[in-house]
């Protein structure tokens, strides 16, 4: 046995090898990220997907398919094998024409999720998602967490010190229109598309509701979906003006781009609706935000709000790895805005000081949930 620097406990050398595996696998799991990032911008998915009904791919087709020298067999074996190990792809034992054994990939629920050119009907890539989040100056944003926490003076966020501008991700966002921009609106309308599918599970949700705002819509994809799943709704997208100036070509009778400040006033309607913007507030800012939304449904007396987030952290409920993925989307919360990700008593804090007085919390789909807020 081995004393511990702390004479309260006995570390057993076999405990601080493990210690150090854990420090090993930590230090090291953005492999697993970068790997994933390289099979999206690869098109592996569907590679495999048009291999035909088996949708399998041996090594060596998917070598030829990706057009990659045959010197690199190798490292693509090294890298598929991560994503074996992720959870991204399955993998066989199978033989070649020369009856030589060799890896046989296959899709998985969540390489699935990664199909593009309408090879998956059910819903949308969520691969420029996965993109937008392994953006080089988010993850420099990761790399800044440390100093930052320790200078009083740092500005709001780390994201402030991982571009030249020092911008913060919003102005960042609407600067960079083109690049960094683009990629993002094309993360966020992939991440709507996955509710598709469970929208229609919420139709008592719309039942009385003829106009819905947006809040921070962007280029309208969410509203576009809610139109198609409820054909009677009224829907306007309130965002920046540069958004709204984007995106005016895009307006029809049902909806509408309308441009304005959710610090300042809201549109009124019966319905004000979040996705994924409360989460990157502080709740300083999102009780203002929710005091406006207070202001515009008051005058209907049937208005609520109604939040997309990821669902509450539950320590002792969560299963392991969905608290993992809410607690990672946190550290991405801390690098790039003020927000954050909740608790179920932090929700419940912030609507009832910005003067509401019920809410109802409903999963709908991977980490994200419906909070329907009353007045």
């Amino acid at each position: 046995m081995m004393s511990s620097i702390n004479d309260n406990t006995i570390t057993t050398t076999q405990q601080l090898s493990l210690g150090y595996v854990n420090l090993y696998k930590h230090m090291l799991s953005y492999a697993s990220s970068m790997a994933l990032k390289s099979a999206v911008e690869l098109g592996i998915p569907d590679i495999i997907f048009n291999k035909g009904k088996a949708q399998t791919i041996s090594l060596h087709e998917l070598v030829s398919a990706l057009q990659i020298p045959p010197s690199r067999t190798n490292f693509l074996r090294r890298v598929m094998r991560v994503l074996v190990h992720s959870g991204i792809f399955t993998n066989e034992k199978g033989y070649n024409d020369d009856k030589e054994e060799e890896e046989v990939y296959g899709l998985t629920p969540s390489s699935k999720l990664l199909l593009t050119n309408g090879n998956n009907s059910e819903v949308p890539s969520v691969g420029p998602f996965v993109l937008s989040v392994l953006e080089p100056v988010t993850v420099t944003a990761f790399h800044l967490i440390g100093n930052w926490l320790k200078n009083e003076d740092s500005p709001a966020t780390p994201f402030h010190l991982a571009n030249d501008d020092g911008l913060g991700l919003y102005e960042y966002w609407g600067k960079n229109t083109d690049g960094f921009g683009d990629r993002l609106n094309e993360g966020m309308e992939s991440d709507s598309g996955t509710l598709k599918f469970v929208l229609k599970n919420f139709k008592s949700t719309f039942e009385g509701i003829t106009t819905l705002v947006d809040v921070g819509g962007n280029t309208g994809t969410m509203c576009k979906m809610l139109i198609e799943a409820f054909p009677h709704l009224k829907c306007s997208v309130f965002d920046l003006p540069y958004v709204v100036e984007a995106n005016s070509h895009n307006n029809t009778e049902n909806l509408k781009f309308i441009e304005g400040d959710m610090f300042q006033t809201i549109p009124e309607a019966d319905a004000i609706l979040f996705k994924l913007v409360l989460c990157g507030c502080s709740d300083d800012e999102s009780i203002k935000i929710l005091k406006n939304c207070r202001e515009a449904i008051s005058r209907n007396g049937k208005g609520k709000v109604l939040i997309i987030e990821n669902n509450v952290i539950n320590s002792e409920k969560d299963e392991l790895l969905e608290l993992e993925a809410k607690l990672y989307f946190d550290m991405l919360l801390l690098a790039s805005v003020t927000g954050r990700e909740r608790s179920k008593k932090d929700w419940e804090n912030i609507f009832f000081q910005a003067g509401f007085t019920h809410y109802e919390i409903t999963p709908m789909f991977g980490l994200e949930a419906l909070i329907e807020v009353f007045p």
